[in-house]
């Protein structure tokens, strides 16, 4: 962890997209109503396809709300960190969905979301999982290993406790995502208590 935390800036890259694909954290939800947009969970996701072909949709315009998506942040297998969203600004990561109870709606026209106070990070999906089976090969050691550098950045900027650390799956509340599959918690775990963000006994 040590040799990859000294070498992780060449390691990241800022990418721009469409500012269609995200937007400013509502202070106020729909109905005029004061909401805390300060960022309190992170959210797991896979990206299904190749990291190009998810840039390749965040760079295109969607004028629509319900087509508007995006991430904070991508992970590629190869290790490579891309942050497209900045963690101040509202990523459009998830649809019907709340955490632990909790959701904000600020579009009256759609369902209630946790997008407005969630950071969302995607692991780009090994080849074989570009389907839609209940899972696959796995994730990458790279992969785990600068997963748990952005989120110790996370948890160390906004105060997070690990706890707040979930997946698209758990949030969901259309009942129709299941990512990010065959994710190892374990592997982690072990990572962020390395760094000395999670207590393990």
């Amino acid at each position: 962890m040590n040799k990859l935390d000294a070498r992780s800036s060449s390691w990241r890259a800022f990418v721009k997209i469409d500012p269609t694909n995200f937007g400013e954290r509502h202070d106020k939800d729909a109905f005029g109503r004061r909401i805390d947009a300060t960022p309190r969970v992170v959210v797991l996701h896979e990206t299904v396809y190749s990291l190009t072909s998810a840039l390749n949709t965040f760079m295109t315009p969607h004028p629509r709300d319900e087509d508007q998506v995006s991430y904070h942040t991508l992970v590629g297998q190869d290790g490579r960190v891309l942050d497209i969203v900045d963690p101040l600004k509202r990523a459009y990561g998830a649809g019907f969905s709340a955490f632990l109870g909790e959701w904000a709606i600020t579009n009256k026209k759609l369902k209630g979301s946790v997008n407005n106070f969630a950071l969302h990070l995607s692991l780009e999906t090994p080849p074989s999982g570009a389907n839609a089976n209940g899972s696959h090969v796995g994730y990458t050691t790279q992969q785990y290993d600068a997963l748990a550098l952005v989120l110790s950045g996370w948890i160390r900027s906004f105060n997070l406790p690990p706890a707040a650390i979930t997946t698209h799956r758990h949030v969901d509340l259309g009942g129709e995502r299941g990512d990010p599959r065959s994710f190892d918690w374990s592997e982690l775990q072990a990572r962020l208590a390395a760094l000395g963000d999670l207590c393990v006994t």
